[in-house]
């Protein structure tokens, strides 16, 4: 068996290094916000198509990013738009890069030239319209938690706020561009399938691992589900300011989080929209089984 995962591992890194060249529909980008809420309005890398949009300079800007096997019209998406919109007025731009990732063998070997599309997206609000790379957030959840990386490391400028939800871990643990610290000014990451689809080790200036970080309460053996909560406990971090939050206790290290026997200090939440400058470490903390997931 060990010797099958090594060379799973090998296979998706050979992938990786081979990616394909994106064709121009490969990358779309769709404008959602409180005028659009849940029809989006496909952009073009063009400033006349942002132009004619509801995007507004005045506004600040989510980017979220999906995984292999989904689109902008997925689960992920149906989460994070509306949790999104219902606490912010912001330009919503949902990444549809579903042609280029419906297998994950084939999101893999496409994940850095999808990132370089979207930094190359962010760069252009940039020249064109003097919108600075500080006014964007990008959420990208398993394949697209390295993706949100790439594309901030690849921006001209920093973007202040990452978050990685349950970034993938199969192809990813000797991969150059995995995610990282200092790939954004604040880089935060949620495990919720640590060991298995997600990331193990801690990657970011924030780690969480809720319940253990490996299966979901509720979930039992199923991966799919502890990996689906993950971005649910994000939306709901959003879309319920002023309710309970998810507040996370100090660890010393990955192996106390993973047993959940963290006994430091409490106070650092996962998500939500406060500005977290200079928090950094590894946290814990437990959820409801139903909804609300967060005790805090």
């Amino acid at each position: 068996m060990a010797g099958l995962v090594k060379c799973v591992f090998i296979l998706c890194a050979a992938l990786a290094a081979s990616g394909n060249k994106l064709g121009d529909n490969d990358v779309i980008f769709h404008l959602f916000s409180k005028q659009n809420p849940q029809m989006s309005q496909p952009l073009l890398p063009i400033p006349s198509s942002i132009m004619a949009s509801n995007f507004l300079p005045n506004r600040q800007t989510v980017i979220t990013i999906h995984s292999s096997g989904d689109s902008v019209t997925g689960n992920f998406n149906a989460f994070l738009v509306p949790a999104h919109l219902s606490a912010q007025d912001v330009n919503l731009l949902a990444v549809d890069w579903s042609p280029a990732s419906g297998m994950y063998t084939q999101g893999l070997s496409n994940a850095v030239a999808c990132a370089e599309r979207i930094a190359s997206f962010i760069n252009l609000l940039s020249s064109a319209f003097n919108y600075g790379p500080s006014n964007i957030r990008i959420v990208g959840v398993g394949l697209g938690g390295h993706i949100a990386g790439i594309a901030a490391d690849r921006v001209i400028g920093n973007i202040p706020h990452i978050i990685a939800i349950d970034p993938s871990l199969p192809g990813w643990t000797h991969h150059p561009d995995i995610l990282k610290r200092g790939q954004a000014l604040l880089v935060e990451v949620l495990h919720a399938t640590a060991g298995t689809l997600g990331y193990d080790y801690p990657l970011g200036d924030l780690d969480f691992y809720p319940n253990g970080g490996q299966n979901q309460i509720g979930c039992g053996s199923d991966i799919s589900c502890s990996h689906i909560l993950s971005y649910i406990f994000y939306a709901e971090s959003i879309s319920t300011a002023g309710g309970s939050r998810f507040v996370g206790t100090a660890c010393e290290n990955y192996d106390q989080a993973i047993a959940q026997n963290c006994s430091g200090q409490r106070g650092v939440v996962f998500g939500g929209l406060a500005n977290k400058a200079g928090q950094s470490g590894i946290y814990s903390f437990q959820t409801n089984p139903t909804q609300p997931f967060a005790q805090g």
